[in-house]
């Protein structure tokens, strides 16, 4: 039964090093020569980089664990909260295809004042599939 929870925690642990790291590179919260961020880095950017990657490892280590068992429910809701963390930190404006979908002027209307408010959302969405997809284990 232990060794059942050290897999899951190694893996984990893994899968959120890895997130973070390519989260944080590409949202140049990582500073890099790759990718450049047209608007100023909060403390909520990392704040929200570090849950959304800690969860989302859980979450595909638990999901790797458990892959002859298909919840869809559970999927969907942390795609959709991935998604939403993603927008959370990531640069608004940078986001081409949010750009191309409401234009520079909706995304700083629409989308940047309200990234904390997505960004909560998207680790609580994360959460609710992470202890759904726990319980089973």
């Amino acid at each position: 039964m232990e060794i059942k929870y050290r897999t899951i925690s190694g893996y984990a642990s893994l899968y959120s090093l890895l997130f973070f790291g390519l989260l944080g590179i590409v949202t140049v919260l990582i500073p890099n020569k790759f990718f450049a961020r047209m608007s100023p880095i909060t403390v909520l950017d990392y704040i929200f980089l570090i849950l959304i990657s800690l969860l989302l490892g859980i979450y595909v280590s638990l999901q790797q664990y458990q892959q002859k068992n298909g919840n869809k429910i559970c999927n969907i809701v942390a795609a959709g909260g991935g998604m939403g963390g993603f927008l959370s930190f990531g640069c608004a404006v940078c986001n081409k295809i949010l750009v191309l979908l409401l234009g520079m002027v909706g995304v700083l209307t629409y989308i940047e004042p309200y990234q904390p408010v997505i960004g909560l959302t998207g680790v609580g969405l994360l959460s609710y599939a992470v202890y759904n997809r726990g319980r089973i284990v």
